[in-house]
């Protein structure tokens, strides 16, 4: 299993995502109309792009137009037959120290007046399309999970939660979200075109996928908008996780970490959970946002009983088949990670290998199936150069998923060896 890089030049498919990825959306698809907006939500931060009109009477003209009060920079992206002359955006006012941290970032600011100067050939009006990044848009995503009766199916649903503290009424947006950082998601799309274009191999740290939300109207305030087409019933099942590391210890680097006692001090966990996996639909899931996520299923008298709660499409997880939800300690099984060999060559080969062996200790008298997760932490540029299961999925940029069949009153091993590697 290859995980974080590729061995060839990028295909022409691969090039062309790039361009595209590189710009949020083109000009050719901005609205027409004045109160019509693009608008991409990151993690950090909102692309808007949108139109103003400008009406010229004579060869000169200037449109004024309100912008969140964060806004210092604004792009003319088609100025569809006019020639920008100047454009013009309040400088911001200086913080008032007094003022917390906190109630600067919830309060609501009222918009700035933006300016765009232009000549003209003739007469007449100009859809003029502008792009400009705010922080006064932001989101958080959560999701339900309902269980059918037998446990054996799930169905999902979500909901995008989006603070407008701009200060602006957004009557009609086309919406989409990218769960990434607005430079991240960026830098990652011009580092496959650099890639591509002189034939070196590119990372494949899975990257997020844009998710459209359709048309809506943000409104001042809080606006929920319903995730759709992720509601078809899932496949689940029960199933034991053994999870002793988790994601706190992740280097997201490509230089990975040497330190000897990485993973291994403090030792690992030895408790393994009582959980639902339930399954993924690639499509359906593609460009979800990661939030939290609560089990439900149906009790006799009616209502809902939770059972369990977790994360969904966090970056860890990004390309897994499968999503599971701790309910409880397992009783009578438990878990030992060992690691039997480090060796790291800093000079001459530029790689850290390290070989662990997970063991499933089960007491009970009947066998289990034991999902083990762990953790590539060192470094985002690896590889398995062994695995003894032979049927480990990745999950994530830094994360496998193994799995064994323990008999009952009986003890089960997984091995693997990682290399990590890195150019000089």
């Amino acid at each position: 299993m290859r995980a974080a890089i590729i061995t060839g030049p990028a295909s022409l498919a691969t090039i062309l995502l790039a361009l595209a990825a590189c710009h949020v959306r083109g000009p050719g698809v901005l609205p027409s109309s004045v109160a019509g907006a693009q608008i991409t939500l990151y993690r950090d931060g909102a692309v808007v792009q949108q139109t103003v009109e400008l009406d010229a009477r004579g060869s000169n003209a200037t449109v004024a137009f309100d912008v969140p009060a964060d806004v210092t920079e604004l792009s003319v992206v088609d100025a569809r037959g006019a020639t920008i002359t100047g454009v013009h955006v309040p400088a911001r006012a200086p913080a008032d120290p007094d003022d917390s941290d906190d109630a600067s970032k919830s309060s609501e600011a009222a918009p700035s007046k933006a300016t765009i100067d232009a000549s003209v050939p003739r007469p007449g009006r100009y859809a003029i399309a502008i792009e400009y990044v705010t922080a006064q848009l932001t989101w958080s995503a959560s999701y339900e999970i309902t269980a059918s009766p037998a446990r054996d199916r799930a169905t999902l649903h979500g909901a995008i939660a989006v603070t407008n503290a701009s200060g602006l009424a957004l009557p009609r947006v086309a919406l989409r979200l990218v769960d990434a950082p607005v430079a991240g998601w960026r830098a990652h799309a011009r580092e496959l075109l650099a890639a591509a274009i002189v034939g070196e191999a590119a990372s494949t740290t899975p990257v997020a996928t844009p998710r459209e939300l359709g048309e809506v109207a943000l409104d001042r305030g809080e606006t929920r908008v319903d995730l759709h087409g992720i509601s078809a019933p899932r496949a689940m099942r029960s199933v034991l996780v053994y999870d002793p590391i988790g994601t706190t210890r992740d280097n997201l680097g490509a230089l990975p970490l040497r330190d000897p006692s990485l993973g291994v001090s403090p030792p690992a966990s030895s408790e393994v959970h009582e959980s639902f996996e339930i399954a993924r639909d690639a499509a359906a899931s593609a460009g979800l946002p990661a939030g939290p996520v609560a089990l439900y299923e149906l009790a006799p008298n009616g209502s809902l009983e939770l059972l369990g709660q977790a994360r969904l499409f966090d970056d860890a997880t990004r390309v897994a088949a499968v999503d599971t939800i701790p309910i409880g300690t397992a009783t009578g099984v438990t878990g030992h990670r060992e690691r039997r060999e480090l060796t790291i060559e800093d000079e001459v080969r530029h790689r850290v290998t390290e070989e662990f062996v997970i063991t499933i200790d089960n007491a009970r008298d009947r066998p289990v199936d034991v999902l083990v997760r762990e953790h590539l932490y060192r470094g985002q540029t690896w590889l398995i150069a062994y695995e003894s299961t032979n049927r480990a999925s990745k999950e994530g940029a830094q994360q496998i998923a193994l799995r064994t069949a323990v008999p009952a009153r009986s003890k089960a091993e997984v091995t693997y060896v990682v290399v990590y590697f890195w150019k000089p």
